[in-house]
């Protein structure tokens, strides 16, 4: 919403007060907070109506409503918008929300189809959510549909079949490309692209394609780039090149995780981009470890020059064991589907990747189905290690830089093709009431890789439009309002 359209809705306002014809009363009032809003830069004592999921009125007074909440010394924020999780379940989404995530998108890998994504969380989802079209699983649907069936039933991939390895035909990619065009009308969130993971498969056509099909939709592509030895950009140069070339637009993911002791090289490749007009962005996540199925490809290279780590610096995600080159061999064999947490990223390079301007946050949270399982801490701190370490111990951000990347930079990435996302990240009125209230002097992660599902501090309270649904880290009772994001398709 632009700030003409909000300035008419807020004289509206006055105008049937003026007439006699007061606005209805709010059904909650968040006041005395210190309001943060990342567009307008508003950084001060405000009082927030809510009413029919909305935002109705920001005041410099307290308002009066039915439900009433003193924030003061609080922040007031908008809630974060996550564009990187593939959290997939209730029991993941849960821990999002915890974090202050309201809305959790699965952009890198995505799904297919796009009209069933989201039934497995049920009637009553805690948070928003969408997905991009998952290029994998098109891939895979063409080149090895037998293996798609398999992960219907038993949830689990082998990233080592075929649809990972082996370069698609002609007729393959056309196929893929109709099918493509088809979901993004369907409302697909973009074009999720796991080109690290099945760089063996995927040629220059198959690549350009992809890109071709985004530009033609106006869609950007999510894309995990193909990973070099440590620092080399020439996966980041190939995916720029495409979408320049072809008139795209493109996100790469978890930069640091990717461009390792190169993020600034990165980030000065990134910039100079859109210094030339490409419509690029990336994000970050603030943890050490990345997370990847064993049968994974990029473990089927180098993988211990690539990252400068050995066997001794891989886990086994689900109990923390810690691996040997016997286990990792023999749970490559036997446990194909398994995940791991392999231990090579430096805080160094996380410091100066989020120290540039523009670069959003986002968790990479790992699919979790249930707590019976471990997988990295990211869905259940990466907000609040942000503000709690970066922002207040360290100092790195301010506060207001903070929330924008967790927020409104998201919100501005998505709401060019999903008008949606234009009415997210920002505490205005007439925005989406999806609020966070936290205390800035205790807010903080308290998951690791050895706990990680213990739940943050600091976290007054978590709005999903104009619901309460969690509070001091607990989920509430009745909480589950969240809807589908989709693109426009006109």
């Amino acid at each position: 919403m632009t700030w003409l359209a909000r300035a008419f809705i807020a004289t509206g306002l006055l105008l049937l007060v003026a007439c006699g014809q007061a606005p209805q009363p709010y059904d909650i009032a968040i006041n005395n907070g210190r309001l943060i809003d990342p567009e307008s830069r508003l950084d001060a004592v405000r009082s927030v109506g809510i009413r029919a999921g909305k935002i109705a009125a920001i005041s410099e007074t307290p308002l009066e409503a039915e439900n009433v909440v003193d924030a003061r010394g609080l922040v007031v924020s908008p809630g974060f918008i996550n564009l990187h999780s593939h959290s997939v379940a209730t029991a993941g989404y849960q821990l999002e929300l915890l974090d202050g995530v309201t809305t959790v998108l699965e952009l890198e890998a995505g799904s297919f189809s796009i009209s069933r994504f989201g039934q497995q969380l049920g009637d009553a989802p805690l948070t928003h959510f969408g997905a991009s079209v998952g290029h994998a699983w098109i891939r895979m649907q063409v080149v090895d549909p037998e293996a798609l069936k398999a992960l219907a039933v038993t949830g689990k991939i082998d990233m080592s079949g075929t649809a990972f390895t082996q370069t698609a035909t002609a007729a393959q990619r056309q196929q893929m490309e109709r099918m493509l065009e088809a979901e993004l009308d369907a409302g697909g969130l973009g074009i999720g692209f796991l080109l690290d993971y099945m760089t063996r498969a995927v040629d220059v056509a198959e690549r350009d394609m992809i890109f071709a099909v985004a530009a033609r939709q106006n869609v950007p592509v999510f894309v995990h780039v193909r990973r070099g030895i440590d620092g080399d950009p020439a996966g980041l140069l190939e995916v720029i090149a495409a979408a320049e070339r072809l008139g795209a637009a493109v996100h790469i993911c978890h930069l640091n995780a990717s461009a390792m002791s190169g993020v600034e090289v990165w980030l000065d490749e990134i910039d100079a981009a859109r210094a030339r007009g490409v419509d690029v962005t990336t994000e970050m996540f603030p943890w050490t470890s990345g997370s990847a199925a064993i049968s994974s490809d990029v473990f089927s290279r180098n993988w211990r020059e690539i990252f400068a780590i050995d066997y001794t610096d891989v886990q086994w995600a689900e109990t923390g064991e810690w691996l040997t080159e016997e286990t990792f061999k023999a749970y490559r064999e036997t446990r194909p589907d398994g995940q791991t947490m392999h231990h090579y990223i430096r805080e160094d390079w996380n410091r100066r990747a989020i120290k540039r301007p523009h670069v959003m946050v986002a968790s990479d949270a790992m699919p979790l189905l249930s707590y019976d399982r471990k997988v990295v801490p990211n869905g259940a701190g990466t907000s609040t290690r942000i503000l709690g370490q970066y922002v207040r111990d360290e100092g790195l951000l301010s506060l207001s830089d903070a929330i924008a990347r967790l927020s409104l930079y998201p919100a501005q990435r998505m709401e060019k093709f999903a008008p949606a996302f234009a009415q997210k990240g920002r505490i205005a009125v007439g925005a989406d009431a999806d609020v966070v209230v936290f205390d800035p002097a205790t807010v903080a992660a308290q998951a690791s890789y050895e706990a990680p599902f213990e739940p943050p501090t600091g976290m007054h309270s978590v709005w999903v439009a104009g619901q309460l649904s969690a509070q001091h880290g607990q989920l509430l009772e009745g909480a589950g309002v969240g809807q589908k994001l989709i693109a426009d398709t006109r």
